[in-house]
Formats: structure tokens, C-alpha cells, sequence
């Protein structure tokens, strides 16, 4: 059995002394071994050094400086945790992700698993396109092939441009696939997984960005021809939901509702492998944190500049009608209360008719189309 070192030794009677030191001062003893549990390694080393400072008062007075000693300790001790917490991060490990897009390539292709992540990919792939196209068909003219709205409140402008961050806060198969692919390099994963394909890791990251692509580009759409603030939020949170049937079809899997082979399947050893960070792939790590930094700032840009430009053509009044056809029929008003251009009214047979025919947009009035018939 190995020895205690020194300093443990010395933490073991550290506590000790703590405890005697709240006994002293009327604590119950298991008042006393609860304060001394939660108490710091600081706090724990000062009442230690009180008591023992309590004990050796006939002494020379030399429990000031052990009482510096232990502070001096602490304030090491703690630095180096500090340092230790601070590259915690870089040397955890990475993990598969519990995601069905993972059975792609850890399991063969003629199989349940391998089958049932395709059918995910098949649904989330079909629902994503089917709402792009009815959404992009939707509204849509010769002028305006997009059905863009000629203006939108200022409310619904704020909503837009709020919901390019909730997107990209809430997409990560983009992350996720970019992430795996910089930090488990061919070695390593033939390394954990000698008898699969490194290639089909490969093409099952790819397909976690091109998912989160046809996400993003659905938001987009959706953005540009919003015209209320509920319907932005509303249309963004199912497409999430959407986008996240991987995650959810494997957590169904895990608890056995889809089957003994899909539970097997989901809950088996290779998702606690861990690939460890050695520290030569330090700059590897760092790579990788700028690597995914970029892809933020990319994807922030495709959304923010097609944005600004449908704002300022709203502004501008270019998604307005350029040209009218007006027909009132025949009708005939006896009586009708007619504004003369000289001022004042007069009473006037109005035939409806008479203002049928084609106007076309000649300019704008205070945000308003102007609109003159064609002779």
C-alpha cells in the first residue's frame, strides 16, 4: 500500500485540526465535520493554523509566520489550479456524437442501424426541401419571383435581423460536422476503429454540414418574406425541430421503443471512445477553434448581406407594383359627390368605366406608390 506524501499527510491533519478548532468553539461534532467539509483548502489551513497557534501560545510566537507559510502555499496551490482549469478544456477529449448520423459509419451498410439513419436523413432532407419549395412558391410574381412583401413594419425589421442570431446560436451540425473533421484525423480514428471506413466518417460529417446548409437557407428564405414578427419565430422553430430528428430519433433508440437492434445499437461502447488530445496537436486544437470562429463569421455574412439588401430595396420601393390593371365594370353612380380640382364639390353622374384601364407606377410619396393611367 503506498505511502502518504508529505503534503497529503499534511491535509489530513489540517482537517483535523479544523474540526478540533470548531469543536473548541462550541460546534457540535457533526456540525463540526460538515464545516469542515465544505469549507476551502484555504479556510480549512487557516483554522488549522489558528488551532495550532491556540496550542503553541507559549511559545516563542512563531505561528504568524506558519500562518504566512500556509497562505503562501495556498495562493501556489491555487494558481495552479487556476492554470490547470484554464487548459482543462483543451485536453478533454473528443467523443462521438450521440447522433444517428454516427451509424453511418459504425455500423455496415446492409443492417438496421445503417438503415434507420438513412431513413432520418431521407425525412429531414425531404421535409427541409418540400418547405423551401412551397415557401418559394408562395406569393411569387413575374417581377417578383421571390413574393418579397413591398415593405414591413419596423417591429418585423427588428425580428428579422433577431433571428439570424437565434439561427445560427441554434444550428450546429455545421460546428458539429466541421468540428469532427479537424479534430479526428485518419490515424486516430483507424487507430480506435481498425476494421471501419474513414471515408464514410468523412461523407457522414459532409452530411451534417449540407443538413445545416439547407437549414440556414430555408431561415433565409423565410426572413425575406416575413411580414409578421410570431410567423419569423414560429416558421424558425420548426425547422429547427426538423433539423434535429437525428437527435431525437436516437434518444427514442436508447430507451428501446424502435427496437432491440436500434437500442443496441445507440447505447454501445464506441460512443464512450474518447480520441485524446496529446500535446503536440495543440495548434491543431487552436487550428480548429479558428477554423469554427470562421465558419461563424461566413455564415453570419451570407445571411446578413442578402438581408440588407431586401431592406433597402423595401425602402427603396423596388418590390412595389409597377403596373395595375383596373376594371370597375359598367356601373353607373347618379349621384355622385365629385372633389373639382379648383376646390369645393359638385354633385355628378359617375360612370365607373371611365377610369378603367392600365396604371403604371410613375414615383413614390411618402413611402407610397404613385400610380398614372397609360394612354
Amino acid at each position: 500500500m503506498p505511502l502518504l506524501t508529505e503534503k497529503q499527510r499534511e491535509e489530513f491533519l489540517s482537517q483535523d485540526r479544523a474540526r478540533i478548532y470548531h469543536l473548541a468553539n462550541g460546534a457540535s461534532e457533526a456540525r463540526a465535520t460538515k464545516l469542515v467539509t465544505s469549507m476551502s483548502r484555504y479556510q480549512v489551513r487557516q483554522h488549522s493554523a489558528e488551532y495550532s497557534e491556540e496550542q503553541s501560545s507559549t511559545e516563542d510566537g512563531d505561528g504568524d509566520d506558519d500562518d504566512d507559510d500556509v497562505k503562501d502555499d495556498d495562493v501556489k496551490d491555487d494558481e495552479e489550479e487556476g492554470k490547470s482549469d484554464l487548459y482543462e478544456s483543451e485536453r478533454d477529449p473528443v467523443n462521438l456524437p450521440e447522433s444517428t448520423h454516427t451509424l453511418f459509419f459504425t455500423h455496415p451498410v446492409c443492417s438496421v442501424p445503417f438503415g434507420f439513419a438513412t431513413a432520418i436523413v431521407v425525412i429531414s432532407i425531404g421535409c427541409l426541401v418540400l418547405a423551401f419549395s412551397d415557401n418559394f412558391s408562395s406569393g411569387s410574381n413575374p417581377g417578383n419571383r421571390f413574393g418579397i412583401p413591398a415593405n414591413v413594419d419596423f417591429q418585423v425589421r427588428v425580428a428579422q435581423y433577431l433571428a439570424i442570431v437565434i439561427a445560427l446560436l441554434m444550428e450546429e451540425e455545421i460546428p458539429t460536422g466541421a468540428y469532427l473533421l479537424r479534430m479526428i484525423p485518419s490515424s486516430a480514428f483507424q487507430k480506435k476503429f481498425p476494421g471501419r471506413s474513414y471515408k464514410r466518417f468523412v461523407a457522414s460529417a459532409l452530411l451534417r454540414v449540407v443538413l445545416g446548409y439547407i437549414f440556414l437557407l430555408n431561415v433565409l428564405l423565410i426572413l425575406i418574406k416575413a411580414t409578421g414578427v410570431l410567423e419569423i419565430f414560429y416558421d424558425v422553430l420548426a425547422l429547427q425541430f426538423i433539423s434535429e430528428l437525428d437527435d431525437i430519433a436516437f434518444s427514442l433508440s436508447k430507451l428501446d421503443i424502435l427496437g432491440k437492434s436500434l437500442r443496441r445499437a445507440c447505447t454501445a461502447r464506441l460512443f464512450q471512445t474518447e480520441f485524446e488530445r496529446k500535446k503536440s496537436a495543440a495548434a491543431r486544437s487552436f487550428q480548429a477553434i479558428l477554423f469554427l470562429k470562421s465558419v461563424y463569421f461566413v455564415n453570419l455574412a451570407l445571411f446578413v448581406s442578402p438581408m440588407i439588401m431586401v431592406s433597402r430595396r423595401q425602402s427603396a420601393g423596388h418590390y412595389q407594383c409597377k403596373r395595375i390593371k383596373v376594371d370597375f365594370g359598367d356601373a353607373v353612380w347618379g349621384d355622385a359627390l365629385v372633389r373639382l380640382p379648383e376646390g369645393g364639390y359638385d354633385e355628378r353622374m359617375l360612370a365607373f368605366s371611365t377610369f378603367n384601364g392600365v396604371y403604371e407606377k410613375s414615383r413614390t410619396e411618402n413611402n407610397r406608390p404613385v400610380y398614372e393611367e397609360r394612354r
